[in-house]
């Protein structure tokens, strides 16, 4: 099952039995089996009847509502009631050690990805990367032996600043001018493409923790802030290079998104809806490929793997394993 996403603006949506019939300026544009899909994506101006709602929280979907390329909300089914999970991942977030063991975690994989990825980048593009992903290598070595939290950010902050300092070279239209790493506001298209699959992929961990039973805003590396979801953005380091930064590059690169794909006239560049809509298809095709899972032995796509990261983590805070393993990719 996939993710359904509906990007034209001022739709109607109403149920009909267990489909989705979507509606625009009165007229029927789609049909859509509420099953064949787990997720659903909507464009904030459009409208679901309750009926509609009631039928995707009774069948478990989850609706996440965006306004422009921001998370604006979303609406879940039943809760997980793993009342001990919580407890356990509370007494660990309250726990300086046992938060730095996991935390090291994160980084570490987050490290190791970005190396692999830089090294396949340095093999295609016969580019000079020895020296960054040397140094990625020495922050992992030393991630190794930070003492508290404090130290291991300061690690992870050094190498994504390295990283982001040759990630230029990675683009090869030069349209896209990269002016370093910037969040809110973008500075550039390649920011607001990069904070945009952020965005993304950090609705898919946070969707992923819920069905585990897991609060996905207690985290270990991320500590808590009013209205932050620290443990998804903890389990995102696991995925960043791979899901987001190596996508935009792709689409960049092959010419998918164009600079006439985005809009200019606001405080930061925003993709226009057909530059989203764009970005969404690869996205989830994204989500799809299939990849061999070393821990569990079998091939699995990327949802499903962050899917099974999500309980490898709760098993893990459960003590019914002895280490968690973050997904690393070859």
């Amino acid at each position: 099952m996939g993710t359904f996403y509906l990007t034209e603006p001022y739709c109607f949506v109403r149920k009909e039995s267990e489909r989705l019939k979507i509606f625009k300026d009165r007229k029927l544009v789609k049909e859509v089996k509420v099953n064949e899909y787990i997720r659903f994506f909507i464009h904030e101006s459009s409208t679901l009847t309750t009926d509609a709602l009631l039928l995707l929280a009774e069948k478990e979907k989850e609706v996440i509502y965006f306004s422009g390329n921001q998370f604006a909300a979303r609406l879940v089914g039943k809760e997980n009631k793993n009342v001990r999970l919580r407890i356990a991942q509370v007494e660990a977030h309250l726990s300086d050690q046992k938060s730095l063991e996991i935390a090291r975690y994160f980084v570490l994989a987050k490290l190791k990805n970005t190396r692999v990825s830089l090294q396949r980048f340095a093999r295609r593009k016969k580019i000079d990367l020895d020296s960054t992903i040397l140094f990625l290598k020495q922050v992992m070595e030393k991630s190794l032996l930070a003492e508290n939290l404090d130290q291991l950010r300061g690690l992870e902050g050094v190498a994504a600043k390295e990283y982001f300092r040759v990630f230029p070279g990675l683009l090869s239209r030069k349209e896209f001018s990269f002016l370093g790493r910037s969040k809110r506001p973008a500075k550039d298209p390649v920011n607001a493409l990069l904070n945009y699959g952020y965005v993304l992929l950090k609705a898919e961990i946070t969707s992923a923790l819920f069905s585990a039973g897991l609060d996905p805003y207690i985290g270990f590396l991320h500590r808590e802030r009013y209205g932050r979801e620290s443990l998804a953005l903890d389990m995102m380091e696991e995925f960043r290079a791979i899901l987001v930064d190596n996508l935009v590059i792709k689409m960049i690169n092959q010419g998918i998104i164009k600079q006439k794909d985005f809009d200019q006239n606001y405080e930061e560049p925003r993709l226009t809806d057909q530059g989203r809509r764009r970005f969404l298809l690869e996205f989830d095709q994204r989500r799809k490929d299939e990849v061999f899972h070393e821990l569990l032995k079998q091939k699995l796509s990327y949802r499903e793997i962050i899917q099974k990261q999500a309980l490898l983590l709760a098993k893990y805070l459960k003590n019914e394993m002895d280490d968690y393993y973050p997904f690393l990719t070859k």
